[in-house]
């Protein structure tokens, strides 16, 4: 991904006042992927930048006033104005930055706002999903349908084309005091007749194991075209998806990307403890999502 998301597209790269986040918009100019805009207070800005020998000439740095839902409004202002296609989070709490976008006046669009993480894994043959992890807390059924609807849109556009979907949970069984089992039913039954986006396939619920493996699969005589193979784990809610993507970074090595979907231009929600390749890796699929579809 970061070899083909080079691209001259204005990323807004939101109240930047950490050395991570300035070493993240050195890495992206160094490798070509887009042109970073910095928003937010300059003098503090070139400060940090200073103490740590770090030179901002020829970066457009907006001048907002210290005040991190300030920077975020002005973000969001020059998304609206076309002079962004694309925003990451500097170093301000997700729910500064989310409270302007999701606002009534902020960049929110027809879809359910979501968000997809890309794994790389050692251990596994290509490119994984997991949605949503950070998100959608709680989703019913319908609501998992629509981040289903985004992640797949987006996997698309990736180039991962055919995807294959394994809705996850505890067991294989359907088991009516386990919502996320007759969640995963009610939506493979509704992709049959309707599906939620062509040459795809849905199947669950899965244990994670028979997800994975094809031979876990086998021996609990599961017959699937899914098993052992998915672009994509539903997960049944955020508590879910959030220690498995923690369990990936952190007792599997897996390096990732991930990005918020559903508003009116991708958005990189980085994390502290984010290495810079990650956060490098999360800009290379927002430019990817936010190239227009000719080129």
């Amino acid at each position: 991904m970061i070899n083909d998301a080079k691209s001259e597209l204005p990323l807004g790269v939101v109240y930047p006042l950490s050395i991570p986040a300035l070493e993240t918009v050195f890495e992206l100019i160094k490798r070509q992927l887009c042109i970073p805009i910095l928003i937010g207070p300059k003098d503090l800005i070139h400060k940090l930048a200073e103490s740590k020998d770090l030179s901002l000439i020829g970066i457009e740095i907006v001048d907002t006033p210290n005040d991190p839902i300030e920077a975020t409004k002005k973000a969001v202002q020059m998304v609206k104005e076309g002079k962004l296609l694309a925003l990451m989070k500097g170093s301000l709490h997700t729910e500064d930055l989310m409270g302007s976008i999701v606002s009534r006046d902020g960049l929110r669009t027809a879809n359910r706002i979501s968000h997809l993480f890309l794994f790389e894994l050692a251990r596994y043959h290509k490119l994984i999903g997991v949605s949503d992890a950070v998100v959608n807390i709680a989703p019913n059924a319908a609501l998992k349908r629509e981040i289903l609807s985004n992640s797949l849109n987006a996997l698309n556009k990736l180039g991962i084309q055919n995807a294959k979907v394994a809705i996850i949970a505890a067991t294989e069984v359907i088991n009516p005091a386990m919502q996320s089992t007759t969640d995963a039913k009610e939506i493979v039954d509704a992709h049959q007749i309707n599906p939620i986006f062509p040459d795809t396939i849905i199947e669950g619920p899965f244990g994670f194991d028979n997800a994975i493996s094809l031979e876990s699969a086998k021996i609990k005589g599961i017959d699937s075209q899914v098993a052992g193979d998915p672009d994509l784990l539903l997960v049944p809610d955020l508590q879910v998806g959030n220690i498995l993507y923690k369990s990936f970074i952190y007792m599997a090595s897996a390096e990732c990307a991930g990005a918020i979907l559903g508003a009116q231009v991708p958005i990189i929600l980085t994390s502290r403890s984010d290495s810079v390749f990650s956060r490098v890796a999360s800009t290379a699929m927002a430019i990817l999502l936010a190239k227009p579809s000719n080129h």
